[in-house]
């Protein structure tokens, strides 16, 4: 049965109110009120907690919260797994620097240098690398997983994903859906997923849009085959002046592997938006390490 926004989002209240009438007493944990800007990811961040252990506490089953609301927080008797290393082999491509593989692999230039002997920053097109990429035990897919069992994915129709930055350092998926409404842009926000900075959503919180929870057509290009083909992430920043912090570069990969492996498997197509035919764009960026991102996604 297809579901409309707004019965989505009478869903998601339906679940936080019967979670605030039926919540359990807690023996273990403190009381936290939730305020302007706080998003379930956040907060559980911010307490070392994940959101799954947040809506178990609190019996809510989307990732709704309103202002004032008050939440438990449970006691996390869980210790954090302490990262593995291990070393995959990569092959220099054209336009890869150690900077750029290190960032793809969640590693340092130190760390490869060392990991390969290397005296200085010069790589050849061909090289072997190894590079050391700590297993992270941290999940960023929690709230992306449970939002995506309601979705009925069309996973046939989607053959491509592509990749932008914002160009600026704030926002977050509710506020370029205002802009992008406001620009004509009838059902908003123009990407599938984006990825936050820690500004107006937290470092790495990944963002789903009305375009995937309802399966449209992206508006992130200007070729209409590619919105209708293409899903579209967008990372919050300008990666012409900085970097991709560490944990939007996680967040990315994270959400990469787990769209081409499990959610549609056809999507075997990636490019940046500048890669694009006719897209006059620097977009993603050139600190964005593109190079080694295709390296690892074709």
């Amino acid at each position: 049965m297809k579901c409309t926004r707004r019965d989505f989002a009478r869903r998601l209240s339906l679940g936080a109110a019967t979670g605030l009438l039926g919540l359990p007493f807690m023996a273990s944990g403190i009381s936290y009120t939730v305020k302007k800007g706080d998003t379930l990811g956040r907060i559980a961040r911010r307490h070392d907690l994940s959101a799954e252990q947040l809506r178990r506490a609190n019996q809510i089953t989307g990732d709704l919260i309103r202002v004032g609301q008050k939440l438990h927080l449970p006691v996390n008797k869980t210790p954090r797994a302490t990262p593995r290393s291990m070393h995959r082999v990569h092959v220099v491509q054209r336009g890869d620097t150690l900077s750029g593989i290190a960032q793809a692999n969640r590693t340092t230039v130190s760390e490869l240098k060392a990991a390969n002997n290397l005296y200085s920053d010069l790589i050849r097109i061909g090289q072997p690398l190894l590079v050391p990429t700590a297993i992270s035990a941290a999940d960023l897919l929690t709230s992306v997983r449970a939002i995506n069992s309601r979705v009925q994915v069309r996973a046939n129709n989607w053959k491509g994903i592509v990749v932008h930055h914002s160009a600026i350092k704030n926002g977050n998926a509710a506020i370029y859906d205002k802009n992008h409404r406001r620009k004509g842009m009838q059902n908003g926000l123009a990407y599938h997923f984006v990825i936050g900075n820690g500004i107006d959503s937290g470092d790495g919180e990944i963002e789903i849009g009305r375009r995937w929870t309802h399966q449209l057509q992206g508006g992130h290009v200007k070729n209409h085959t590619i919105n209708l083909t293409a899903i579209g992430i967008c990372l919050i920043g300008n990666f012409q002046e900085t970097r991709p912090s560490k944990l939007q570069i996680e967040a990315f990969t994270q959400l990469m592997d787990w769209l081409r492996s499990d959610v549609v498997p056809k999507a075997k197509q990636f490019a940046g938006h500048r890669e694009l035919r006719g897209e006059q764009t620097v977009c993603p960026g050139k600190n964005f390490p593109l190079a080694a991102m295709h390296s690892r996604y074709g």
